[in-house]
C-alpha cells in the first residue's frame, strides 16, 4: 500500500526581488533563489507545471480521490526532478 506516485525532490529557481527600499544599481548583486520542494509527483495536474502533493489519504487505496498541500511549479523554473527512494510502507507504524 502507499501512494502510487513517485516521491520526488524538485529543484527550481523561484521568482525573487531585492530588499525593500532603494537599491544602488552599482552595488546591487542579485542572488537567485534556489528552492528544493519534496512531495509526491502529481501527474497531469496542470499543464505547463510540475505538480507535487504533500499529502494523500491511504484509506482511499487503491484509487486516490483526495490530495492535500498541492504545489504547482512552472516548468520553466524547474532545474531538475530527482526521484527519491520509495518509502518502505511496511515499516510505518499504524
Amino acid at each position: 500500500m502507499g501512494c502510487p506516485w513517485s516521491l520526488v525532490a524538485v529543484h527550481w529557481t523561484d521568482a525573487f526581488d531585492s530588499a525593500n527600499g532603494w537599491v544602488d544599481i552599482e552595488t546591487y548583486h542579485p542572488k537567485p533563489a534556489h528552492v528544493v520542494s519534496v512531495g509526491f509527483l502529481y501527474p497531469d495536474a496542470l499543464a505547463g507545471y510540475v505538480s507535487i502533493t504533500g499529502s494523500y489519504m491511504p484509506d482511499e487505496d487503491p484509487e486516490m480521490e483526495t490530495v492535500g498541500m498541492v504545489t504547482h511549479i512552472p516548468e520553466g523554473m524547474v532545474n531538475k526532478v530527482v526521484v527519491l527512494g520509495e518509502p518502505n510502507w511496511s515499516q510505518i507504524i499504524t
